[in-house]
């Protein structure tokens, strides 16, 4: 089965001001469903929207809560460790109804300081070329990404 267009997507971050300006950058090729802004709602919330059901009603406005489709790109943060990333993916196995592309932010880049001018603009950018294989590939696969 083909990779719907856009593709959907949950993001995952720590400030949904920030969720909100790279959900924009994401546009035009994915859709932000849900922003999910905790490991705890993450924990709760993921297997419910992989397994095509609708989750928690979300405390922000950050994703267009369009479950017609299941998430077939989940995008951390770089408030979120690689590790706690793999751990979650570990924990979800089998419950996706489609390969899910698991996209995570290298804790390396974060800024140490506030975040200049273009940084949200550059982390979408980042994120975006980080799963540009796997959807050109069709998404047939799980993937785990760095980004």
């Amino acid at each position: 089965m083909p990779l719907p267009t856009p593709i959907p997507l949950v993001l995952l971050g720590l400030r949904a001001e920030i969720g909100h300006a790279v959900s924009k950058f994401l546009r035009p090729e994915y859709e932000t469903i849900y922003f999910i802004s905790s490991p705890e709602v993450a924990k709760s919330e993921l297997p419910k929207l992989l397994a095509g059901k609708e989750p928690a009603r979300a405390t922000n406005d950050v994703g267009t809560e369009n479950f017609t489709q299941p998430p077939r790109v989940l995008m951390f943060g770089r408030g979120y460790t690689p590790e706690f990333v793999q751990e979650l993916k570990r924990s979800l196995e089998g419950v996706a109804q489609e390969p899910v592309a698991w996209a995570v932010g290298d804790p390396a880049k974060a800024p140490t300081g506030p975040p200049g001018p273009d940084y949200v603009e550059q982390v979408a950018k980042d994120s975006k070329a980080a799963v540009a294989t796997w959807a050109e590939e069709g998404g047939t696969k799980e993937a785990f990404v760095v980004y």
